[in-house]
């Protein structure tokens, strides 16, 4: 994932003379000198929580300078994008990714034609013509976010062990609403999207229990179906996107090294092919949209995000693709002249707020590779 090499900061803005905004915040290139006065700011903040009489009497004193708070809140945000980063989401082994460039939906063109078994041309005659069609999707991204708020005798009080974690936080909120986002393309209240699981798609829900027999004919169900110009369905391969409950039996059944087989009087063993073929992705969300009360059985079978034939997307904002977290300056002036810190509390009701912001999306893609059963 990729981040813009860049930070938020209202110090600069103000020495500079330049306008900040209501948040008091502009982007200005990352100096190294900033960057170290960033780390020492985190330092400060980290020594105030020990519990030293040395290190809270540190962060007093920093938190009269007008810079500590902004330096601190920018440090939280590269805090809070590092960590966002180390937290590996479900989505992304069942879903590709994608970006937008603006709040418009995003047109994804699937185009068909020109696939076709070529027809036998005859001598002098004239090669046939070709159409080609296409299918349309739409993705669209919206804002998430949230506000925090931390009263002004929260810090008098010295109880800042809330804000210790304040990223961590963040950042699991984050990667839980690409999850969240991401799991709602297949299942909401009810049971399975049937905007997306349907007879008309040929993936209606069927209703087999998980085992090796029902997920070779899943497989099997999958790889005979044909696509508009008459094409198989080539299964390289697949995802098993299962809840909890489900897990230590799908992967007793995908870590099975041979298959045994009874024809008749004869048992006939084979290697595990599925092996090759399926991974498990266990998403803990299925059960907590799905209230339907077979959420713990469901269990869906879809094309890897690698493969050509994509079933589900997840989309980003180009330039804002990581979560964006800032501190509200609003503080006023000080009747001595000069602007007061975001740590005094502010103007209205003394408070300190941090803001997150995450922009995403999501869409159904092609359904022709997906099966769903709500198990037995």
């Amino acid at each position: 994932m990729e981040i813009t090499n860049e930070i938020l900061t209202g110090a600069a803005a103000v020495a500079e003379g330049t306008s900040t905004g209501e948040a008091g915040f502009r982007r200005v290139p990352r100096d190294p000198r900033l960057n170290a006065r960033i780390d020492e700011s985190l330092r400060t903040f980290e020594r105030g929580l020990s519990g030293s009489l040395r290190g809270r009497a540190d962060l007093a004193e920093a938190l009269t300078t007008s810079d500590f708070p902004i330096l601190l809140g920018a440090g939280m945000e590269r805090e809070l994008l590092a960590q966002y980063q180390d937290i590996t989401p479900v989505w992304q082994g069942f879903a590709s990714r994608t970006t937008v460039k603006d709040f418009k939906p995003k047109k994804l063109i699937d185009l068909f034609g020109g696939q076709a078994i070529l027809p036998v041309v005859k001598e002098g005659t004239e090669f046939p013509a070709r159409a080609v069609d296409e299918t349309e999707y739409a993705l669209k991204v919206g804002k998430r976010g949230a506000r925090f708020a931390i009263t002004w005798e929260t810090i008098i009080n010295d109880e800042l062990d809330g804000l210790r974690d304040l990223p961590s936080r963040l950042s699991t909120g984050a990667r839980d609403t690409e999850d969240h986002v991401a799991t709602s393309l297949l299942v909401n209240a009810a049971g399975p999207n049937t905007d997306f699981f349907k007879t008309a798609n040929g993936n209606a829900p069927d209703n087999k229990p998980l085992t090796m027999d029902n997920l070779q004919a899943a497989l099997t169900a999958i790889s005979t179906r044909k696509d508009k110009e008459n094409r198989p369905i080539v299964v390289s391969a697949a995802v098993l996107v299962v809840p909890p409950g489900l897990e230590i039996q799908a992967r007793a059944i995908l870590n099975a090294t041979e298959i045994r087989t009874t024809v008749g009087d004869k048992t006939i063993v084979g290697q595990n092919f599925l092996r090759g073929v399926v991974t498990v992705v266990v998403n803990p969300w299925l059960p907590v949209i799905a209230t339907d009360g077979k959420a713990s059985a469901r269990w869906f079978l879809l094309p890897a995000p690698s493969t050509a034939r994509q079933a589900l997307a997840v989309g980003f904002l180009r330039g804002h693709e990581t979560p964006d977290l800032r501190v509200k300056a609003d503080a006023g002036n000080s009747l001595g002249g000069g602007s007061l810190s975001p740590e005094d509390g502010s103007f209205e009701i003394d408070d300190i707020q941090y803001r997150v912001r995450h922009v995403l999306g999501g869409a159904t893609l092609d359904p022709i590779a997906t099966y769903v059963s709500n198990g037995s």
